[in-house]
């Protein structure tokens, strides 16, 4: 099954950035998309710290990676940003003799799942609004803290399994929360629901209580194909669909306009929870429950299938292409550059991203002995001219 990936990284972009261009580079995916844990070993082996510090150990002409942007990226921002300081870098790398590694598909997703896993795609949270938020969302009536008077019915916060791994949290949420509504209809506690930023700033709290362990960044994807087949033996189909229109059925990817991230939906399936297990009940369908991977392959699907990447206008994009100068190469027999109408389908921002790594100091040269000034981009529009690619 054919499938590209996005890379979830939104640190600013410096000329000298190497691995974190590496990062971008969209691969056809491996059978696993990546393992944290070496990302973040890989980051030390192949030198990417002689420029990018990790929680302030390593280089400081670029960004600390395992620091959260204050900025809300889209995987089309990010492309956009490259392809707009991609000569400047090509610069800077010449003049300090930088070479870029030859990373193995593999290890391209294992940077991937490290940088995911330090939440470089979420915006920032806040520890103490995410206590006030543990009080106020009643979560404490249950989840108490260890050591406090009154611990009641679910494990104490410290306890909270998988923090540091969504996907791994989002199951196990999920999979808990019919006990949890009963629990919760006994104590007369109503279900809480949350906007991005409070769950954001709940999972930042519980992750920095000074009694839980410190755990490494924790982020497996799995099979994709796999996924697939659960969305329809989990039951998942009989209410959405995934970029397509069906009578009755909630399409994924038409409501998911900008990208979105693993706390996003975690955030929208607790919220939802209510509602979808009372159209469980009226329809006499069981409600699921996930298996051990089972969540990770689920969403490895909804990878590839590009729920998780922002939604463009192809119309818009269309005429982006053209004001670009893009068609002036790729729609033009003779000029060199390959034609991309047969192309239908293939692209994604990390796919751009990888197009200017592999092909942009060509283009550029190209470029400019034709007198055509390098394009650059907004996000959104980015995102258009990659909506336009998919759909002309």
């Amino acid at each position: 099954m054919p499938s590209r990936i996005f890379m979830p990284t939104c640190f600013r972009w410096v000329c000298t950035s190497v691995c974190s261009v590496l990062a971008l580079l969209a691969l056809p995916l491996p059978p696993q998309y990546g393992d944290a844990r070496r990302g973040a070993d890989l980051l030390v082996r192949r030198n990417c710290t002689l420029c990018h510090s990790i929680h302030g150990v390593g280089g400081t002409i670029a960004p600390d990676l395992a620091r959260r942007s204050t900025r809300d990226f889209t995987p089309a921002t990010l492309a956009a940003a490259l392809w707009n300081h991609g000569p400047a870098m090509w610069r800077a790398m010449a003049e300090r003799k930088l070479e870029v590694p030859a990373l193995g598909q593999t290890e391209i997703a294992d940077l991937y799942a490290y940088l995911y896993s330090i939440r470089y795609f979420d915006r920032s949270g806040d520890a103490a609004r995410g206590k006030t938020m543990f009080t106020v969302k009643k979560c404490s009536t249950c989840h108490a803290i260890a050591a406090a008077e009154g611990q009641r019915r679910g494990p104490p916060v410290e306890q909270w399994p998988a923090i540091a791994d969504r996907i791994r949290w989002t199951q196990h949420m999920w999979n808990h929360a019919g006990a949890m509504m009963e629990e919760m209809e006994k104590a007369g506690v109503p279900w809480p629901t949350f906007t991005l930023q409070e769950m954001i700033d709940l999972l930042v709290y519980v992750r920095n209580l000074p009694n839980r362990p410190n755990a490494p960044p924790a982020l497996v994807f799995d099979n994709p194909a796999e996924g697939e087949k659960l969305f329809e033996q989990r039951g998942c189909s009989n209410c959405h669909t995934v970029g397509a229109a069906a009578p009755g059925k909630v399409d994924l990817i038409g409501v998911a306009r900008g990208s979105r991230t693993f706390t996003e939906l975690g955030m929208m399936m607790w919220n939802h929870l209510p509602q979808m297990r009372r159209r469980a009940r009226a329809t006499r369908l069981e409600f699921p429950t996930f298996g051990e991977n089972e969540m990770s392959n689920l969403i490895a699907f909804l990878f590839a299938k590009r729920y998780f990447e922002e939604q463009g206008n192809a119309r818009v994009g269309r005429r982006l292409f053209t004001a670009k100068k893009c068609a002036a190469c790729h729609d033009q027999a003779g000029s060199g550059a390959p034609s991309l109408k047969d192309k239908q389908g293939q692209f994604s921002a990390p796919q751009m991203a990888s197009a200017l790594w592999q092909h942009g100091p060509t283009m550029l040269a190209n470029m400019e002995k034709r007198g055509i000034r390098w394009p650059t981009f907004t996000g959104s529009e980015m995102a258009d001219v990659i909506a336009f690619l998919n759909h002309r």
